[in-house]
């Protein structure tokens, strides 16, 4: 039992180790924002993660107040976490509006718009599960 335990605490010293050894951290006020070149502008995002495989992506993503997109879609799934501000997220005609702390998954090729009311703008967390492109939106089947 002893020897498991070790054993055990032994291999999660290991993982910990190879773990810490890829932490990276961003400071907010040093990050380069850049400015995407598929979206209206006044948007800004700051590359956290490409995964080099998949070329998923995890990026902090700004949009000024009154920021808005024409309906499009993905090739791959979105997922928004609201960290400031509010996003109106428009889907099947319904919209629905998101504060900080809430998130939507939006699954590859659904049609979306989205705007960024109130004074402040939108701040959110985005993660695509491949590469990120922005495709006209198709009428639903």
């Amino acid at each position: 039992m002893r020897k498991s335990i070790l054993l055990a605490l032994a291999v999660a010293a290991l993982a910990s180790s190879a773990f810490c050894a890829r932490v990276t951290i961003g400071r907010g006020r040093s990050l380069d924002w850049t400015v995407p070149g598929n979206l209206p502008p006044g948007a800004e995002y700051h590359l956290i993660y490409e995964d080099p495989v998949t070329h998923g992506i995890e990026a902090l993503v700004r949009f000024p107040s009154g920021y808005s997109t024409d309906a499009h879609q993905h090739s791959h799934d979105e997922t928004m976490v609201v960290l400031r501000g509010k996003l109106v997220l428009v889907v099947a005609g319904k919209a629905t509006t998101l504060r900080a702390g809430d998130y939507a998954l939006i699954p590859a090729g659904t049609p979306h718009s989205f705007k960024a009311p109130g004074w402040g703008g939108c701040e959110m967390v985005m993660t695509v599960s491949g590469p990120y492109d922005v495709l006209p939106a198709t009428p639903a089947r």
